[in-house]
């Protein structure tokens, strides 16, 4: 009886192990690109709130999975074993990853913004 006990806590910590694995941090969805040289005033407002709320998320987003990262070093420390090398290099592929958009999505508004200028000087 303990043989199929022990069978079934492996077999239920096992199929957990993948779980453990995902991130509890949201990734923040990009807004689309606006076209300044045809989109009205009121468009450039919501874009601009658009791209102010991906950028907070997107700082939410980094500090999450640092403060994860944090947590699973600690841990390990605490149990006296070393963290997976690739659990590190996989959350700062992900920082690095939404670093690159948040710059791609300030460039495109800021070409936006440009754009809409030209079409509209004061």
């Amino acid at each position: 009886m303990w043989k199929t006990v022990g069978l079934v806590s492996a077999l239920l910590l096992a199929s957990a192990a993948p779980a453990l694995a995902e991130s509890a941090c949201s990734e923040p969805i990009p807004p689309v690109a606006i076209d300044g040289s045809t989109a009205s005033t009121a468009q450039m407002n919501a874009a601009h709130d658009d791209v102010m709320t991906f950028l907070k998320q997107s700082d939410d987003y980094q500090l999450c999975l640092l403060k994860e990262l944090k947590d699973a070093t600690d841990a390990a420390k605490r149990d006296k074993k070393d963290l997976d090398p690739a659990v590190d290099a996989g959350v700062r592929a992900k920082v690095q990853a939404n670093q690159i958009l948040k710059e791609k999505v300030g460039a495109e508004f800021n070409a936006a913004v440009r754009a809409y200028k030209a079409k509209h000087p004061t």
